[in-house]
């Protein structure tokens, strides 16, 4: 009796270690099968450096000024009292950026006299107005002033005589458009001198 007890007893527990050992291997397969995400690598966007990073320059010693403008803006106009720059062509729109001067004698006013005179005469007293300096010279911004587009003047007055600089479109339905005139301004505001030229190069 004691060994039927014994051997039944043997046999239950070879059955119980035999059922934890495939649930052991079970375990072991399910933990083998878990999948680890490999890190993805993100790849980094390089900065795209513009076409218009670089600058070409415009001097004239009998206009009595200098400056630099975007590369890829063209030239389109220079006389005895004016100069125009253009942007480059934008698909989809004819509106491009635009910078032209203009040049007469001050006839003894203060470049803020005459730019408040134009902008009474515009009718438009709401029109943004700023200080800049232009080489030593104080300088009056006027913002919004009508013409074939909207237009950011600069009056300046150096040695009895008026420069006046437009620059347009401040307002257009091309973004583009608006941009390259930014880009204008920016440019030719902070490379400008008067004459002699060679001097301040």
């Amino acid at each position: 009796m004691k060994r039927f007890i014994c051997s039944t007893l043997i046999v239950m527990v070879a059955i119980v270690l035999s059922a934890c050992a495939k649930e052991t291997s079970q375990s072991n397969t399910a933990i083998a099968d878990v999948i680890t995400p490999t890190p993805q690598v993100l790849e980094s966007t390089p900065v795209q450096t513009s076409v218009n990073g670089t600058a070409q320059s415009f001097s004239s010693d009998q206009l009595g000024f200098c400056f630099s403008y975007p590369e890829g803006y063209t030239q389109l106009l220079t006389n005895n009292d004016t100069v125009e720059i253009v942007g480059p062509q934008i698909p989809g729109t004819d509106r491009r950026g635009l910078f032209w001067i203009e040049k007469s004698d001050a006839y003894d006013r203060t470049a803020e006299v005459i730019a408040d005179q134009d902008m009474t005469a515009a009718g438009l007293p709401s029109v943004g107005r700023s200080f800049v300096t232009l080489d030593g010279e104080q300088a009056v911004v006027l913002d919004g002033m009508p013409g074939q587009d909207l237009q950011r003047r600069v009056y300046v007055v150096h040695e009895g005589t008026l420069y006046v600089l437009g620059f347009m479109p401040t307002l257009s339905d091309s973004q583009a458009a608006v941009d390259q005139m930014e880009a204008l301004y920016t440019a030719v505001m902070n490379s400008w001198a008067w004459s002699p030229c060679s001097a301040s190069q």
